[in-house]
């Protein structure tokens, strides 16, 4: 009921004249009772209407500032992804010229093995190497510097002990050279005596101080040919059971240090998220590790006997 329709009523109930009172009293309780929770619905209607409006707006703000707070995320997870990717680029450029530096200086443990090589050339990438391998401690985690420390550590260590026992042998080497040298020029000289006697034969010349001589210098030089050759012996015999026994020494210290690079090839692995199973590695590791072994030990036996 609306305000026309309650004035209407209150004119009708004064036309009737007696019923005016009792038309009033009803108009009194009415009024009284209907409409003041009339108003209120009304204003709560009107509340409601405004408390909307306003949740709204509140709503639309809220989602506005979720909407940027998720760009600023998504962007910021970009820029993450972004750093992550870069970091596993250089991780992964410094890793595999860390993996060859590990193989040439692991190679070079074996070298030392080879009397023709001069120390100087067998180090001469060392210095690179270490350089290489050192930038693994800038961009690797704990367990990979820790891995890499002790292999080159173990490398440095094996490399100095090597390089002084194998001195021993270089200078028998050169000892062993210089002799067959000197061997060498003694049978050149016996080569010119003989060439002179021939010579002196066509001439007809049989001087025998001259062919004397000529004989006793032949018989001096062949001494000295038979000194060498006895000197020569002596010296390989030895060289040869030493350098034998250096050689396996050099393979045992190429094993042992061989065996220091699963940790470092796992660590690398889960850094740059290559998934293999530390068990699969190892056992295809340690199989083709054995293998080397053997065949030494029995090159070695064979060379021995």
């Amino acid at each position: 009921m609306n305000i026309t329709e309650i004035k209407e009523l209150i004119s009708l109930l004064g036309s009737l004249g007696i019923g005016a009172v009792l038309g009033g009293g009803i108009i009194y309780f009415f009024i009284k009772s209907y409409i003041p929770s009339y108003l209120t619905e009304k204003a709560k209607n009107l509340a409601t209407k405004e408390d909307i409006s306003g949740i709204t707006d509140q709503v639309e703000a809220v989602k506005i500032g979720y909407a940027k707070i998720l760009e600023e995320v998504r962007s910021d997870n970009q820029l993450k992804l972004a750093s992550i990717e870069r970091e596993k680029s250089i991780k992964k450029e410094v890793y595999l010229k860390a993996t060859e530096a590990v193989t040439r200086t692991q190679n070079m443990i074996s070298s030392f093995s080879n009397l023709n090589i001069p120390n100087e050339e067998i180090t001469k990438n060392m210095v690179d190497d270490s350089g290489i391998m050192a930038k693994v401690q800038i961009v690797g985690k704990k367990e990979t510097v820790r891995a890499t420390t002790i292999f080159m550590a173990a490398i440095g260590t094996k490399a100095l002990d090597l390089m002084l026992e194998r001195s021993t042998l270089l200078e028998r080497k050169a000892t062993i050279e210089e002799v067959e040298r000197l061997k060498a020029k003694a049978q050149q000289e016996i080569d010119r005596y003989i060439e002179l006697m021939k010579s002196l034969n066509l001439q007809g010349n049989q001087d025998r101080g001259t062919w004397g001589a000529i004989e006793r210098q032949v018989d001096f030089e062949k001494k000295q040919i038979d000194k060498h050759t006895s000197t020569i012996a002596e010296l390989w015999e030895l060289q040869g059971s030493e350098h034998i026994a250096f050689t396996k020494k050099c393979m045992d210290n190429f094993f042992e240090v061989s065996a220091l690079l699963p940790p470092i090839i796992l660590a690398v692995r889960n850094e740059l998220e290559m998934e293999i199973s530390p068990e699969d590695y190892l056992d295809i590791f340690n199989d083709n590790l054995d293998r080397g072994r053997v065949v030494f030990d029995e090159f070695f036996a064979k060379v021995s006997s």
